[in-house]
C-alpha cells in the first residue's frame, strides 16, 4: 500500500472509492506559491469496483482503466491551469501513480480549477491558512472536481448521505460493494501535511509536526458522510 498525496481537494475525488493512505505534502513559500509531490496507490479490491463502473465512463480506450483515465484527467486539468506549472504524473506499476506539479499562487488554485472566485474551501490570508468543508459549501467543491456529480457515484458522497450514521453508512458499502467494501473505507485516511514558510506560530485541528511543519489527518468515511465540518487553521 502506497501513500498518496495530490495536491489540496482533487485527491479526495478520485480517491472517494480507494481503499488506501492518502499523505498530500504542501510545500508553500511566502509569496504563496508553492509545489505538491504525490504517491498515488489503490488497493486491488477498489480496482476491480472500478471496472465495474468502467463501462459508465466516458473513456473509450478498452486498454485504459478508469482510474488511469482519472489520473489523466487530473493531470490534464492542472496543465491547463493558469497558475500551475511543471505537472508530471507517471504511472509506477497497475496500481500506482506519482504526481507533481507547481502552483504561482494558493489562493488561486482552486479559482483556476474551475471553482468558485469567493470560494470558502481554502483560503491563505497572509500568514494564515484555513481550510473549510462542510455540507454548506461541499457544491464549491464539486464545481472543482464534476466527478463527484456524476451520478453512478454521487450516491456514494455526503450530497445523498447527509446525516446517516457510520454504521448504515457502511452496511449500504456492503450490500452495494460486497464484504470487503466497510474495512476498505474504514481503514482509509486522508494526510495533509503543510510545510510552512516559516515557524508555525498557531494551528488549530490538527498537529505541529516540527517548528514549520503541520498534519492536518482524518478518515475518508469523515469526508463522504460530512456530519460535521472539516476544518484547519495554521499561521506562520
Amino acid at each position: 500500500m502506497k501513500h498518496i498525496g495530490i495536491a489540496c481537494l482533487t485527491t479526495l475525488a478520485i480517491l472517494t472509492f480507494s481503499s488506501c493512505v492518502v499523505t498530500e505534502n504542501l510545500s508553500i513559500q511566502q509569496n504563496g506559491s508553492g509545489s505538491s509531490t504525490a504517491d498515488i496507490g489503490v488497493q486491488d479490491f477498489f480496482i476491480s469496483v472500478l471496472k465495474d463502473f468502467s463501462d459508465l465512463s466516458s473513456q473509450t480506450d478498452a486498454h485504459t482503466t478508469v482510474m488511469d483515465a482519472s489520473m489523466h484527467n487530473l493531470s490534464s486539468a492542472l496543465e491547463k491551469g493558469k497558475t500551475t506549472s511543471n505537472v508530471k504524473f507517471t504511472k509506477t506499476d497497475n496500481n500506482n501513480y506519482v504526481g507533481n506539479f507547481d502552483f504561482a499562487q494558493l489562493n488561486a488554485l482552486i479559482t483556476d480549477l474551475g471553482g468558485d472566485k469567493d470560494q470558502t474551501l481554502l483560503t491563505l490570508d497572509g500568514t494564515t491558512l484555513k481550510f473549510y468543508l462542510d455540507i454548506n459549501n461541499y457544491n464549491q467543491l464539486v464545481k472543482v472536481i464534476p466527478f463527484l456529480s456524476d451520478p453512478n457515484f454521487e450516491t456514494f458522497g455526503p450530497a445523498y448521505n447527509q446525516g446517516m450514521s457510520e454504521k448504515d453508512y457502511l452496511d449500504m458499502i456492503s450490500f452495494m460493494l460486497g464484504d470487503e467494501g466497510p474495512d476498505a473505507i474504514r481503514n482509509s485516511t486522508i494526510t495533509i501535511n503543510i510545510k510552512a514558510p516559516a515557524p508555525i506560530t498557531f494551528c488549530s485541528g490538527g498537529t505541529k509536526v516540527d517548528a514549520t511543519t503541520f498534519r492536518f489527518q482524518f478518515p475518508l468515511i469523515d469526508f463522504l458522510l460530512l456530519n460535521k465540518p472539516m476544518q484547519f487553521s495554521l499561521s506562520w
